[in-house]
């Protein structure tokens, strides 16, 4: 039984891009940005990770990223649903009787790929002490929210806001 895992999800299409290759295959330092996100987890202390895809991007990511790169913790990898939670959903059958009752489950954007080894601990940790936990940064940009004309009606505090 495992203690810790993790659910990649790289079945985003980038519709918001408007890009021909999904964003989790885009090249970063000339390997797709959902190998840095695995990287990560890889060499973290998560001992499992079920990467989440498309149905017709399996065998792609079997071959071009988990062999091609290496990754051994990757201990399946499953087609997503329609809408995020739905891959959440079938990550998480993916573990079914392979984590332990009181086991952690890290769930990650697999187009994010600037997670770290010390935001995958500070997370577990928390997790073990809380409960439960959510990564976050802090906002950077003034958000403003919109009146039904689309005129700014108020500025919120961005020291609240995550």
């Amino acid at each position: 039984m495992f203690q810790t895992a993790a659910i990649v999800l790289a079945a985003g299409q980038g519709k918001r891009m408007q890009s021909a290759v999904a964003k989790q295959f885009l090249l970063l330092n000339n390997e797709p940005v959902v190998c840095h996100s695995l990287r990560a987890f890889e060499e973290s202390d998560v001992e499992t990770i079920i990467l989440v895809t498309g149905s017709d991007e399996i065998e792609y990511c079997r071959e071009e990223i988990v062999k091609k790169y290496g990754f051994k913790k990757v201990s399946a990898i499953v087609a997503g649903g329609k809408e995020r939670y739905h891959s959440v959903y079938e990550g998480l059958c993916a573990l079914s009787g392979v984590l332990a009752a009181d086991g952690i489950v890290l769930i990650h954007d697999g187009a994010r790929p600037m997670i770290t080894q010390e935001i995958i601990s500070r997370t577990i940790e928390a997790a073990k002490e809380h409960g439960a936990c959510v990564a976050a940064m802090p906002v950077k940009d003034t958000i403003k929210v919109a009146d039904a004309d689309g005129f700014a009606a108020a500025t919120l505090d961005r020291s609240t806001l995550w």
